[in-house]
């Protein structure tokens, strides 16, 4: 601040890793709520950042995935903060106010988002923290004079390490374009170590607005500290909301969905075409049209007749457009289309989110984003998020074996620019002979998609990706290398094998069909170093045979973070099973199948392809 000399600017920047932890008064009367932890579940958006868990420093949840921070909070000797995987495991629990409890979530950060000019960072969660509500990002400028809230995890008067969340009221002392200086209100301390990055809030109307995070601090009145100054210094965040809404878009979408043609072809991954990070349905009747279906129709909770979905596209008939991929190619966190013709060439519709009228779903210019993928060249083009951007990408099964990923820049803007980067290659010997199916999904809940090949005797091995697609042979192990995860998983024994998250915990699971209809949920630890699957394996349905039920479409129809289900039923109608996360004991994850409906309407004669 102006009126700072410079050797307070020195102090402050020497302790800057060491600005944090809880914020509670040296006496009780100081501090928030007569000097109690915080119990208000207003403040749930408050969140501790962990590295090993015993440092950490605190942060807020600014969008249902990310938390924003700062970069000193992640860089402890000054190192420069990028953009990217974080340089070490990050975990983050958010809707938590006592840390010893089960509320909320505990999510592994996947990626980071610094500021370019400020000391301020956002990290993004591996999934949603469903059932928190975000901090509103104030937008009006502090006043000196102002009183403020401020929040952390951090050391307190009393306490080394807290469990607690705590509150102590500060006063704005002087205000710069990009900082504020704040004192304690009644004399206790402000900031301590493990406070960095929390969040300091404007109250009034009943609802916290975000103003500021926790920089630097002399750390006064902290307990072990001996120096008596008692102010700090606050990295403004008021006017940086256009910035954190910018850079935090949900990567519900990144993973992708549906490939056509795929070794699954009964089974349809959705997409969410509208970006609420709930699955709609695509489906393609006999004259070629395409109708969207929404969340809430598939969900059982609104059930318009199928005459009543709105029309989206024409001409996708299989003869005319063989190829269909799903995903968030351009990173808006909404799905969009890429349709692929018999020449190989792949042409690409960005969703516009708007399901009010006929044919405005994909109104936007199309764009072509490849040439030469024939279905003879490339039996099959699976789409995934590998370098864990918040963009799907294009992986490729050629007919050698080869497996090769496009990388997406998520620009659609014209004609050859979605895929423009060198390819690379990054398996060998997946041929169609050799592995008959491949599953994709995040199994270790680092935000990048993995693989698991399933080979012609049965045994399934993991692939998890690194991110690495700076050269060939880097983005995957090998398959000597590759984990064994499963045995006895032959096509026959296991006819459908559904990949899903369906416990919420941001880990892709799997679901498996056996030959007598019987539906098993296999739980991922995330673990690739010792059993991914340990079991028990839970059964969860009965009677899913292929005759009983045609199709399978997969997706988080109610938006809670779990995987639902719904089937197709011989007799043309639907049926909805929402995950409830429950794996304690059989039958208990899938137990409110809704009404059937449609009945006669969803036929495979009728609707001949689902997306």
């Amino acid at each position: 601040m102006g009126r700072q000399s410079g050797r307070w600017r020195a102090l402050l920047a020497g302790v800057v890793t060491l600005a944090g932890a809880g914020l509670v008064a040296s006496t009780p009367a100081h501090a928030v709520s007569g000097g109690t932890p915080i119990t208000d579940d207003t403040f749930a958006f408050a969140a501790k950042v962990s590295f090993d868990g015993v440092s950490g420093c605190s942060a807020a949840l600014v969008a249902p995935q990310y938390v924003i921070t700062t970069k000193s909070c992640l860089s402890a000797t000054g190192a420069p903060v990028v953009t990217g995987a974080p340089a070490k495991p990050i975990t983050v629990t958010v809707g938590r106010l006592d840390l010893t409890s089960s509320a909320g979530h505990v999510r592994r950060a996947t990626w980071v988002v610094p500021h370019p000019s400020r000391n301020v960072t956002l990290l993004r969660l591996a999934g949603r923290a469903v059932g928190v509500t975000p901090v509103v990002l104030g937008t009006t400028a502090p006043a000196a004079g102002e009183t403020f809230q401020a929040l952390g995890f951090g050391r307190t008067a009393t306490e080394w390490v807290p469990d607690k969340l705590h509150g102590v009221l500060v006063t704005a002392d002087a205000v710069s374009a990009t900082g504020i200086d704040i004192s304690p209100e009644s004399g206790g301390p402000t900031t301590c170590r493990g406070d960095a990055g929390g969040p300091t809030v404007r109250l009034g109307g009943g609802t916290p607005q975000l103003v500021a995070l926790h920089d630097t601090s002399w750390q006064g009145g902290c307990l072990g500290e001996t120096e008596t100054r008692r102010n700090a210094v606050e990295a403004r965040t008021d006017d940086l909301a256009a910035w954190v809404r910018q850079h935090s878009v949900s990567t519900c979408n990144a993973g992708g969905g549906t490939a056509v043609p795929g070794n699954q072809g009964s089974i349809a991954i959705l997409g969410d075409w509208t970006g609420d990070c709930r699955a709609d349905a695509l489906a393609q009747p006999a004259d070629g049209r395409l109708r969207l279906f929404p969340s809430s129709y598939l969900s059982g909770t609104v059930y318009p007749e199928p005459t009543a979905a709105p029309y989206v596209g024409s001409g996708w008939l299989a003869a005319t457009r063989p190829r269909v991929l799903v995903g968030d190619f351009n990173g808006d966190g909404r799905s969009d289309l890429i349709g692929g013709v018999a020449d190989g060439t792949l042409t690409a519709w960005a969703s516009t989110g708007d399901l009010s009228a006929n044919y405005k779903l994909f109104a936007g210019a199309s764009a072509v984003v490849g040439n030469g993928f024939t279905i003879s060249a490339i039996p099959q083009l699976l789409p995934g998020d590998f370098d864990g951007d918040g963009r799907t990408d294009l992986l490729a099964q050629l007919a050698d074996g080869t497996l090769r990923v496009w990388a997406s820049t998520g620009d659609l803007s014209a004609d050859g620019r979605l895929f423009s980067g060198a390819p690379r290659d990054v398996g060998s010997g997946f041929t169609a002979t050799a592995v008959l199916r491949i599953l994709t999904g995040d199994f270790n809940g680092d935000g990048r998609t993995d693989l698991i090949a399933q080979y012609a005797d049965g045994s399934m091995k993991a692939y998890p990706s690194s991110g690495d697609l700076s050269a060939n042979l880097r983005l995957f192990p090998s398959t000597q290398q590759a984990k064994v995860v499963g045995t006895g998983w032959t096509s026959s024994a296991i006819p459908r094998i559904l990949p899903g998250d369906v416990d919420g915990d941001a880990i892709t699971d799997l679901v498996a069909q056996s030959a007598d209809g019987t539906l098993r949920a296999y739980r991922s630890t995330g673990d690739l170093t010792t059993v991914l699957f340990p079991g028990p394996y839970r059964q969860v349905g009965a009677n899913w045979s292929a005759a009983n039920r045609p199709r399978i479409m997969v997706g988080d129809f109610s938006g809670d973070g779990r995987t639902d289900l719904v089937a197709q039923q011989s007799v043309g109608s639907l049926s909805s099973f929402r995950a409830t996360g429950d794996l304690s004991a059989d039958d208990k994850l899938y137990v409110s199948g809704q009404p059937p409906r449609g009945e006669g309407n969803w036929g495979s004669a009728d609707i001949l392809r689902i997306f």
